[in-house]
């Protein structure tokens, strides 16, 4: 107790916010981590043969096969076309996403400017550049010739 009527007021409150942090930090990062859990369990849950998917490795396939193996879930995917077909059994927490087959709107498209007006804008740019360098020069004569003097 004596140690506590030594501290000062401003110590005091100190190290109470440094024990709630201590307290809060752990429950913040528990409900996070929950969750991030509850939606890979539903991505998980939502594949369906058919689907097209991207593999946290980077592999782009399509959903064959989904089957239960102990407490795993595992997808086998179809990977290439044609004559270079292959088939992977994978983790389904491997998946990263699911593609969807919409094809995008004409409005949701960015507008493409036609030629002519971007070589304009770089032809303004070149104008631009060579102006201040232009200047840099005639500033620089003129110090120089000051400094001879």
């Amino acid at each position: 107790m004596s140690i506590l009527l030594a501290l000062d007021t401003t110590q005091i409150i100190l190290i109470c916010l440094i024990a709630v942090l201590l307290v809060a930090y752990p429950i913040i990062m528990f409900t996070k981590n929950k969750k991030e859990n509850q939606k890979i369990a539903e991505r998980t849950n939502s594949l369906k043969k058919g689907d097209k998917v991207l593999t946290t490795s980077g592999v782009y396939g399509k959903i064959v096969d989904i089957r239960l193996e102990g407490n795993s879930k595992q997808i086998t995917i179809e990977t290439g076309s044609g004559n270079y077909k292959s088939y992977m059994t994978i983790d389904a927490y491997a998946i990263y996403s699911v593609i969807s087959d919409q094809i995008p709107v004409a409005k949701d498209l960015p507008e493409e400017k036609p030629a002519q007006v971007k070589e304009e804008k770089v032809e303004e740019k070149e104008e631009k550049t060579e102006q201040p360098k232009k200047e840099r020069k005639t500033s620089n004569t003129s110090t120089k010739k000051n400094s001879t003097k």
